[in-house]
């Protein structure tokens, strides 16, 4: 994918990326073609190739985007770094952007999604304070997991606009004070 600072294939980006996210509004993901892609983006397949491998690339700029929105937002706010925060945070940028995720879960790209939320709760290394460093990777890919997978789930129950109940319910998964054994 197309890293660089050019502002013609930053905007060339952004109608493609555009363009697709309009496209599966009216069709499965797995059905749009590059050709359509670029048809109502208005650029040719040489520009959407020159920018991005595949349409999975595509949707994972726009997820890099919206992780990166919420990590600046979460770093900005100053709360107190504590998982309630983490979770609040995260949330009340999942459900503003409910349409999106509901595009990825209805096309089956939750999986991108888990994979972007982890890569960037790594970015936020600096404010976890784990056990045991050598295994920290792996609780942050547990908490990326736990909170699309109950992200995903909501949204398939048609349940997803109060952050609070989600972010609530995550952060008593993981203190140990939702289930009693």
């Amino acid at each position: 994918m197309y890293q660089g600072k050019n502002p013609t294939a930053l905007q060339s980006q952004n109608l493609i990326t555009e363009a697709l996210l309009a496209l599966m509004e009216e069709e499965p993901f797995q059905k749009i073609t590059i050709k359509a892609v670029c048809a109502h983006a208005g650029v040719s397949r040489q520009t959407f190739y020159s920018l991005f491998e595949n349409k999975e690339e595509v949707i994972g700029r726009r997820l890099d985007r919206l992780f990166e929105e919420y990590r600046k937002r979460f770093i900005a706010e100053k709360r107190a770094y504590t998982i309630r925060s983490l979770c609040d945070s995260i949330m009340e940028c999942f459900v503003e952007q409910k349409k999106l995720l509901s595009l990825l879960v209805e096309n089956h790209l939750d999986t991108l999604a888990r994979e972007k939320s982890e890569a960037y709760l790594l970015h936020l290394d600096n404010i976890f304070h784990a056990y045991d460093h050598e295994d920290r990777d792996y609780a942050i890919s547990f908490l990326a997991g736990a909170i699309i997978s109950m992200v995903v789930y909501a949204i398939r129950k048609d349940d997803f606009t109060d952050s609070r109940k989600i972010s609530n319910l995550v952060q008593k998964i993981i203190t140990g004070r939702y289930f009693t054994i």
